[in-house]
């Protein structure tokens, strides 16, 4: 560390000091002859005073203590390694548990010695290590997101010297964004480790199978699934599809070539209401490289009856065919649109009216705002230009909306409410929101009622305002929701852009009109979950217990019992937290299940009941070779190199001859008043104590 004394004033200003320092020393001690103090006593005297008189003239130029200082920090080195189970589902798994790891642990060591290595592993998500080697890999998670690497990447190292990433996997991937997509912004080169192997090995095994996981009582629904064989030319597969250990229908397929896929389409009937496990085998009459891939469980919920949902449109847009889309994805659900002018039905059997740009000038609309007054439905609003804001304002929405005078539309994008509690939103739709394209909203002053909660706010350019975009309103007898802004049919073509699919799209939209069109719950004692658990996720169950006045405690126990389709029983007490209760039902396998919560207030006993299911996750087993063409083309696009087990010992030299991964050196200047440096008080003090003390000591005044 470095140090420099530096003043505002000119620096022969020091000179000064000292001569004042001299004259008040000759003035005291040297201005007469006489003999008060011995000469060594008057001279040490002397210069205590002039360093004193000295140090307190400098302290008046007000001088600062610059002090500069150098930091060097290593190039940050990220080994990423892949914990999926696809990586050890080979005739290699052996070696991957035991001598890749010893090889890759001594790489580690090597980058070590030059660099600071950070070490994490992935599958369905990412897990930073704190140890300084890959001890021991389970590769046991059931899926694998490469994507979530590189958002791991802008979070954790944000300004940080990145000097490489080295991604040692398989390249499959079966969760999250396309990895090419997400790691376009990466900021340093990516090294991959190719593992697994890319030769088609014989195997026979169900690449998909789509089905509708509701269906309803009466009703057929279809069973669609896609059947791979791999050098298997002439073998017989044979298709089951079985409830219960019953079986169901069986069918024979002749495998013909080597690279062989065959679409079947199976129609079952859904006679019963209540949760239904089909299990769907295939078994050839040759050896195959694994069986993993040859059985898919699926859990198909009969319902007796489905909900009505109607979209009312001032005029033709193309926001109406993305919402019957979206609502149409949900089998739950019934759609029907019209324009206003067309409409003159019976408005009772719907459970949810969706309006668009309604009410509005249109004569029309105010009789059918009556209509829906009386009807006592739920109402969505979509608002937009031809919208008509004094007649929407009175219908109590959540929201109220003061045009300005020009009457004009924002393009306003949408940022997500973190404190918004009314439904969940995914990690994977909060991911996307700002990559999707505004809403046009109308320019003006916006008021939120007490019972709306706002799930997106407006942003307009780089501004987030308070500004709501999307409201829902439960606090009143009709629930209701606002989309202050049309254009959402961009929404879902950018959805498409980006993930390959609708679901995002259409998870927003379905939860919002699952939140409106299901009618508030009154009883005072709940229980609720979802429906549908994948095994590798914690099964959650919450409850929530009112006491005669509606008021929310959790004073009782809860328990509850759970049973699976054998007959066991599992014991549990719900843990409290808020004013509700909460349970994490750990040690339960695949299958259906059902549960009984019992409490008691007093002498009152109440129970509630319901069901679930557990689903396998089997993506992991679904296709087992290597995608070692997507980690080149990652490497290459991000200036790395794709590289073989055998090859990864030169990673060190590769690092050493590219000149870009080096440590930086941080140069740090502070600056300190010398008055605020305490130990020149304690100087000063010192030098007058020191004074006073001799002269007293020498018999003076």
């Amino acid at each position: 560390m470095d140090f420099n004394i530096i003043t505002g004033f000119p620096s022969w200003y020091i000179l000064l000091c000292i001569l004042s320092g001299i004259v008040a020393s000759m003035v005291l001690y040297f201005r007469e002859s006489k003999n008060e103090f011995p000469v060594w006593v008057k001279r040490l005297l002397g210069v205590s005073r002039f360093v004193l008189v000295t140090l307190i003239a400098f302290l008046l130029l007000s001088p600062l203590l610059r002090l500069s200082s150098r930091t060097v920090e290593k190039p940050i080195i990220v080994v990423a390694q892949d914990n999926s189970m696809s990586v050890v589902l080979n005739d290699d798994s052996s070696y991957y548990r035991n001598e890749y790891l010893t090889s890759l642990n001594h790489l580690i060591e090597r980058l070590s010695e030059d660099y600071e290595v950070r070490l994490f592993t992935f599958g369905d998500e990412v897990i930073p290590l704190t140890t300084a080697s890959f001890d021991t890999l389970g590769f046991d998670k059931r899926e694998t997101d490469i994507s979530s690497l590189f958002e791991m990447m802008d979070i954790r190292f944000v300004n940080r010297n990145l000097g490489a990433m080295i991604i040692a996997t398989d390249g499959i991937f079966n969760k999250g964004f396309n990895p090419l997509y997400q790691a376009s912004g990466v900021s340093c080169p990516v090294y991959t480790l190719a593992l697994g192997d890319t030769s088609v090995r014989r195997d026979a095994f169900l690449k998909r199978v789509l089905y509708n996981r509701i269906a309803f009582q009466g009703n057929d629904f279809p069973v669609e699934i896609i059947l791979n064989a791999q050098k298997m030319s002439g073998a017989t597969v044979s298709l089951s599809l079985s409830e219960g250990g019953k079986n169901i229908e069986k069918r024979q397929i002749l495998v013909e070539g080597d690279n062989f896929s065959k679409t079947l389409r199976l129609n079952m009937a859904a006679n019963e209401a209540g949760t239904h496990h089909y299990v769907l085998r295939i078994r050839s009459n040759k050896d195959e490289v694994t069986l993993e891939n040859n059985r898919y469980d699926l859990f198909v919920e009969v319902l007796e009856s489905k909900q009505k949902i109607l979209i009312l449109a001032n005029s033709p847009h193309p926001d109406i065919s993305a919402l019957k889309e979206a609502v149409s994805s949900n089998i739950n659900y019934e759609v029907d649109d019209m324009l206003i002018d067309e409409f003159a039905g019976p408005l009772e059997g719907y459970s949810l009216v969706i309006l668009h740009q309604l009410p509005s000038v249109s004569p029309v609309s105010p009789g059918l705002m009556n209509r829906l007054k009386r009807a006592e439905v739920p109402l969505l609003f979509i608002l937009g230009e031809q919208t008509s804001f004094i007649s929407f304002n009175r219908l109590g929405s959540g929201i109220q909306v003061h045009p300005y005078n020009n009457r004009g539309m924002n393009e306003v994008q949408a940022t997500l409410n973190k404190a918004f509690i009314t439904f969940n939103v995914s990690d994977e739709l909060a991911g996307l929101m700002p990559f999707l394209p505004p809403l046009n909203t109308p320019f003006a002053r916006y008021n939120v009622a007490n019972s709306a909660r706002v799930l997106f706010y407006q942003k307009i350019g780089d501004i987030e305002s308070n500004d709501p975009l999307w409201v829902m309103q439960s606090g009143r007898s009709i629930k209701s929701g606002v989309i202050a802004g049309t254009g959402i049919w961009r929404w879902r073509m950018k959805s498409w852009l980006i993930t390959g699919d609708h679901q995002a799209f259409n998870e927003i939209i379905n939860k919002s009109i699952q939140f409106l069109a299901v009618n508030d719950d009154k009883r005072q004692f709940r229980v609720s979950s979802h429906q549908r658990f994948p095994e590798n996720t914690p099964i959650t169950i919450d409850a929530e217990l009112y006491n005669e006045s509606f008021e929310p405690f959790n004073e009782p126990d809860v328990n509850m019992e759970i049973k699976d389709g054998d007959g066991n029983t599992y014991e549990y007490i719900f843990s409290r937290t808020g004013e509700a209760y909460t349970l994490n039902a750990a040690g339960l396998g695949v299958g259906i299940y059902t549960y009984k919560a019992v409490t008691r207030i007093e002498e009152t006993v109440f129970t509630d009941n319901g069901g679930f299911v557990i689903t396998p996750v089997v993506t992991e087993k679904i296709s087992l070779r290597a995608a070692h063409d997507l980690l080149a083309e990652l490497s290459d696009m991000n200036d790395g190199r794709m590289l073989t087990i055998a090859q990864m010992d030169s990673i060190p030299g590769l690092l050493d001859q590219r000149g870009d991964v080096k440590p930086l050196i941080h140069a740090e200047k502070k600056y300190i008043e010398f008055i605020d440096i305490w130990w020149v008080l304690v100087v000063i003090l010192a030098l007058l104590g020191f004074e006073w003390f001799i002269r007293k000591w020498s018999g003076s005044y």
